[in-house]
């Protein structure tokens, strides 16, 4: 009979890999791919080897932390991984992420540690105040990225982040849209004033009409992509759309799809006719419940003010 070792296959015999001794960046890059919460949960608690791996500031250059809507009972602190992990990075952070938490004092710890900072994007942060935001911009000028997803800022707000922020190149600012469509061009006329050097601009949901459009293209020369998906108090049927499609290489209309757009928008519906009214809702507006949902006519303001506790009925689209 044949001994254990002859029926073996040759290449089953041969020694393991000894993954401690792959080159450090390419550890680095594979460390990577696990996403930030992994690296600081689990893999820096593998071995002393990828422990000091992990806290190679380079790998936190990029940071990417969101709080997953299916599992909000996690076993650990997002705000505190997130100071960890901009801790780590040893000032040389220059990409943060933020979504579905965050605060004013993680704001704060972040921006006071990452002076290289050049892209911030913060989605459903709630509990981030505009006012904070617009002032703690200040500790990084070099800032070419803005991306704010229903977030609580106002105009003051959007003047002093473009006074603050001379370098900022791209500015997304995404509302709820609702109906009655009531013009408001003050976000429009904010970012016109002060946000001269942007390329590109996504303002979804946004109550403009045509005025804060043109003050938009006039005062932004070097735009080469605008969203204005579901600002649906624009009309774009004249010289106002020409000129867009002329000027601009990629132009997203009101109508277009939503597919794409780096956040999940959604749609306002008010709970009854004394929020209708309160809001500015007029007997003209009456609209049937068939176009309410075939065409998505949403935008515009509302007197209520968004920082009411009012029981909103939310739906994804």
């Amino acid at each position: 009979m044949a001994s254990t070792s002859e029926a073996m296959p040759s290449s089953a015999m041969e020694e393991s890999p000894n993954w401690l001794e792959m080159p450090p960046e390419l550890m680095t890059s594979i460390l990577q791919r696990l996403g930030a919460v992994e690296i600081l949960n689990s893999a820096r608690k593998v071995c002393t080897t990828w422990r000091r791996i992990c806290k190679d500031p380079e790998i936190w250059k990029t940071i990417d932390m969101h709080k997953p809507v299916d599992t909000w009972d996690t076993d650990y602190d997002l705000e505190i991984l997130t100071k960890q992990a901009v801790d780590l990075s040893c000032g040389e952070l220059i990409d943060i992420s933020i979504e579905y938490f965050g605060s004013d004092d993680l704001l704060d710890h972040i921006l006071l540690r990452s002076s290289k900072l050049k892209n911030l994007c913060l989605m459903n942060c709630f509990d981030i105040t505009g006012s904070r935001l617009s002032q703690a911009v200040k500790r990084v000028p070099q800032l070419e990225k803005l991306h704010l997803s229903y977030i609580s800022i106002n105009i003051e707000d959007i003047e002093l982040i473009g006074q603050n922020c001379p370098h900022l190149k791209s500015f997304k600012l995404n509302k709820e849209f609702r109906r009655p469509r009531i013009e408001n061009d003050d976000d429009a006329l904010a970012i016109a004033n002060n946000m001269p050097e942007l390329r590109h601009l996504q303002v979804f949901g946004s109550k403009m009409s045509n005025d804060g459009l043109e003050a938009i293209l006039n005062s932004c020369p070097h735009l080469e992509s605008l969203d204005v998906r579901r600002c649906f108090n624009l009309n774009l049927g004249g010289n106002l759309g020409k000129l867009c499609m002329e000027r601009i290489k990629d132009f997203k209309r009101p109508n277009d799809s939503t597919e794409n757009c780096g956040f999940h928008p959604r749609i306002h519906e008010f709970d009854d006719f004394d929020d209708m009214y309160s809001s500015g809702y007029s007997d003209v507006d009456e609209f049937s419940e068939g176009d309410f949902y075939e065409d998505y006519e949403f935008s515009g303001g509302s007197a209520v003010s968004e920082e009411d506790d009012y029981d909103y009925e939310y739906f994804d689209i």
